[in-house]
């Protein structure tokens, strides 16, 4: 048995208190909110999968935001992928026998500790350890207070999913040491710029487009959900993304305004702006949106259905321009 000389941190979101327990293994705490903000964390997927259920999903978060927020340590991070179990398996337990946490991306369905129906692609956890004689890994997790434990084979389902609309493809990267930012005035800045031109460009991955303008594509589709054998499925699912899912109650748009409030600390071009308030007034529309979608499955009702498509095209404007804001103010960034 090995495992990590670690102490396990519990917080909302599974990327952003990842990053928070990867820091704190090598001597620094930032508040969950700043590791999800300096990672530019705050997205939006919209998905049609042809073989997994729901049929139709939504995403509220950026694509590589681990790696984003280690990036800016002046080394370029991505997530690697193997297409050898063995390989996969083997680098993981060197990695960890060498004192390094190992960032992976995972399936919940296949992690017993969490007894789910559904598949959830992209679900980020932290290795910390292993147990060769009982063929077990460790694992930092979200809110979970414990370490959990994942078996050999387990983990190995978890990290190879193929459930739409995230194959993994045993996705991890390491990171081998951190020193706190030197300028925190700079990252934020830099990181709340990033954010906006990433989501107003589109950022791709193998999860899709992330973009302000897939809300409005959303939003023009909202009504065809209804037509849908499995629609029941598909507002619930969405609701549940926005509203419960590790989001904090907004699609991340509540964790954001908290970067923000702890971001015009440090700026006070982001304080003048009233980024904070503006998030927060989107917040609340993502808050209406999720209520919304969990009527409809719950009652079904066609005036919830125009209000819904009334709501994302309202929150598609206020969206839009939050991040035109804010590219006008730190266009020297680019």
């Amino acid at each position: 048995m090995f495992i990590l000389d670690w102490k396990n941190i519990t917080g909302v979101h599974c990327g952003s208190v990842a990053i928070r327990n990867v820091i704190n293994y090598f001597g620094t705490d930032y508040p969950e909110e700043l590791c999800f903000g300096l990672g530019a964390g705050m997205g939006f997927f919209y998905n049609k999968n042809n073989e997994s259920k729901p049929s139709e999903v939504i995403h509220l978060r950026a694509p590589n935001m681990e790696p984003i927020f280690f990036s800016s340590t002046g080394r370029d991070y991505k997530w690697l992928k193997e297409k050898d179990s063995s390989i996969a398996h083997d680098r993981l337990i060197e990695n960890i026998t060498k004192g390094f946490p190992v960032f992976l991306q995972t399936d919940l369905f296949y992690l017993k500790y969490y007894n789910s129906s559904l598949h959830f692609p992209g679900h980020v956890v932290v290795c910390i350890g292993y147990d060769k004689k009982n063929k077990l890994f460790y694992l930092s997790d979200t809110n979970f207070k414990e370490i959990q434990t994942a078996s050999f084979s387990q983990l190995n389902n978890a990290r190879n999913s193929k459930a739409e609309p995230y194959p993994l493809s045993y996705n991890y990267f390491v990171v081998k040491k951190f020193t706190a930012f030197r300028d925190l005035k700079e990252r934020v800045e830099l990181a709340t710029f990033k954010n906006s031109f990433n989501f107003l460009k589109g950022q791709e991955s193998d999860r899709g487009i992330s973009s302000v303008f897939a809300i409005l594509e959303c939003a023009n589709n909202i009504k065809k959900w209804n037509e849908l054998p499995d629609k029941r499925d598909v507002f619930k699912f969405a609701y549940q993304i926005i509203a419960k899912r590790g989001s904090k109650g907004a699609g991340f748009r509540f964790i954001y305004e908290d970067f923000l409030d702890l971001a015009q600390v440090y700026s006070s071009k982001i304080k003048r702006l009233n980024l904070k308030l503006d998030m927060h007034e989107i917040a609340l529309g993502w808050v209406s949106i999720a209520s919304l979608m969990k009527q409809i499955y719950i009652k079904g009702n066609n005036l919830n259905l125009i209000k819904l498509e009334n709501s994302l095209t309202d929150i598609y404007s206020k969206e839009f321009n939050f991040h035109m804001k804010v590219l006008d103010e730190f266009s020297n960034k680019i």
